[in-house]
């Protein structure tokens, strides 16, 4: 694991220069996140690599694309198998978030929707 963190950059096209709008402390190392332009939220595969007794714990995690505040952390299982592995987050219809990961498939579903 490295050292993580998320960082929102904007680019003009006009001036040629970048502008840093946030940081994010989460690690998100291996996943290809997703924007919902409904909800505002970027989505990440995130771990804690210190989550205890060596575990890296794994999480399903939201950002609020405006402003960097994390909204949400779901775990979604603790140790290897659930590692990523650079698969994408996918988003569906449904409210729900789909990550493969080493052991097969893991589907979120929003709590609202239970």
């Amino acid at each position: 694991t490295g050292a993580g963190g998320i960082t929102r950059i904007d680019f003009s096209e006009k001036t040629g220069e970048a502008k840093v709008i946030w940081n994010n402390p989460l690690i998100s190392q291996t996943t290809v996140p997703k924007v919902s332009l409904e909800n505002g939220l970027v989505y990440f595969y995130t771990k804690d690599p210190s989550a205890g007794w060596g575990i890296e714990a794994f999480y399903l995690s939201a950002i609020d694309y405006e402003t960097g505040v994390t909204i949400f952390e779901i775990l979604t299982g603790t140790g290897v198998s659930y590692d990523n592995n650079w698969a994408p987050i996918t988003l569906g219809p449904d409210k729900s978030a789909y990550v493969g990961v080493l052991r097969g498939l893991i589907k979120v579903i929003d709590g609202d929707d239970l």
